[in-house]
């Protein structure tokens, strides 16, 4: 079995058992209408294949654009956002590249890992996975290699969260769901759902994010804290928007056009948000940068990722780690990118230990990285996946 195929049928593993059993009647996402144009910028402008522009079908309803219904729309969100308190922007130093990767938990009690975050410090990570039995839970793991315990989730019925972020003081998580029973908030079943919860557990408060559905991606920035995330129309078209922790209107920062299916995202101090995009760049994976109140422009190309496609921005915000994988060599890797797009294409000599890497994050405080591997495994594993970290 070739190692594309190990991978697909992962991944396809983790949608039958999740996905497909929250929302196995909805269509698959479709691009909508004539795309927007990207911007290129970076080293590789204009070397890279364009993006193939879509044609409207014509006759059928379901290719008629759903309109947003998403309150505040005409909202603003401020770009004057201040970096969090405890680390500030103008005494940041320049990040040191990590090392190779080393195994911080593998353990019988979880699998397919999907996602990780990582206190500011680093010192703990929360990572969701699925259990023996199959059921996706949220796990806490101390530095060490300890093993990993349960964070009980009430009130909601995790199904296939593949986004998480932590609150800048480590007191909250948000978890996006794209098939979490949203039955409790009245709102209907299996559309998903972006949650917060405390970090010791407990019940989980459902964000009302309007006619949005399937978030798979959030991060936690800013103060007071603010939420961007990852979420589709009724009609497949993928949505970058942005809403306060602790609720309000949404804004949309980003609607379609070059987007194809982005799964994962880090914001830098200033709003600007960076966004994988397995699909996009003819379907061989792109980076795009999306300023507060701009429109996405590519800056990188040509990137192999996985699902969800990590990424995490430097400390001193001036570069980019995307999680992927190499189609010549098969290993997964880990590769720098500018954030102007400048040194594109570097990859790390990573590649021993990961095999699909799909979740990555960065400790607030530290040029520490916490990396999920849904495959990952050696010989002495009962299970499939590990949780990396990399300083």
């Amino acid at each position: 079995m070739s190692i594309g195929t190990q991978r697909i049928g992962a991944i396809t593993a983790l949608i039958l058992a999740g996905a497909v059993a929250g929302c196995g009647s909805d269509p698959a996402p479709t691009d909508a209408g004539t795309d927007v144009g990207t911007t290129e910028v970076g080293a590789d402008a204009g070397a890279d294949v364009p993006v193939a522009r879509d044609v409207t079908d014509a006759g059928t309803a379901t290719d008629i654009p759903v309109g947003m219904d998403v309150p505040g729309t005409d909202v603003p969100v401020a770009t004057d956002v201040p970096a969090a308190t405890d680390v500030p922007v103008t005494d940041v130093p320049a990040s040191t590249i990590p090392g190779m990767p080393a195994v911080l938990t593998r353990n019988a009690s979880f699998s397919t890992p999907l996602t990780v975050v990582l206190t500011a410090s680093g010192v703990t990570s929360y990572f969701t996975a699925r259990t023996p039995g199959g059921e996706a839970t949220l796990f806490r793991s101390a530095a060490g290699g300890a093993a990993p315990t349960t964070v009980a989730v009430t009130g909601v019925s995790l199904v296939f969260p593949t986004g998480l972020a932590i609150a800048g003081d480590d007191s909250r998580l948000y978890i996006a769901d794209q098939a979490a029973n949203r039955g409790m908030t009245g709102m209907g079943i299996g559309e998903g759902a972006l949650l917060s919860v405390a970090a010791e557990g407990g019940t989980a408060t459902a964000l009302d994010i309007g006619m949005l559905r399937r978030p798979r991606a959030v991060a936690a920035h800013g103060s007071p804290e603010q939420l961007t995330f990852i979420a589709i129309q009724d009609d497949g078209t993928p949505v970058v928007a942005r809403i306060a922790a602790t609720g309000g209107s949404v804004t949309v920062i980003a609607m379609g056009g070059a987007l194809r299916d982005p799964s994962a995202v880090a914001v830098a101090a200033d709003g600007t948000a960076y966004v994988t995009d397995g699909r996009a760049d003819s379907g061989l994976g792109a980076v795009f940068r999306i300023p507060t109140g701009g429109t996405p422009a590519r800056i990188v190309g040509r990137l192999r990722m996985g699902l969800p496609a990590g990424i995490a921005l430097s400390r001193d915000e001036r570069r980019l780690l995307v999680a992927g994988w190499d189609v010549e060599t098969g290993p997964g890797r880990l590769t720098w990118v500018g954030v102007d797009g400048m040194g594109a294409m570097s990859p790390m000599s990573l590649g021993a230990p990961l095999t699909s890497p799909v979740g990555l994050s960065r400790a607030r405080n530290a040029d520490i990285y916490g990396i999920a591997d849904d495959t990952a495994t050696d010989t002495a594993a009962t299970s499939w996946g590990a949780v990396f970290t990399v300083r």
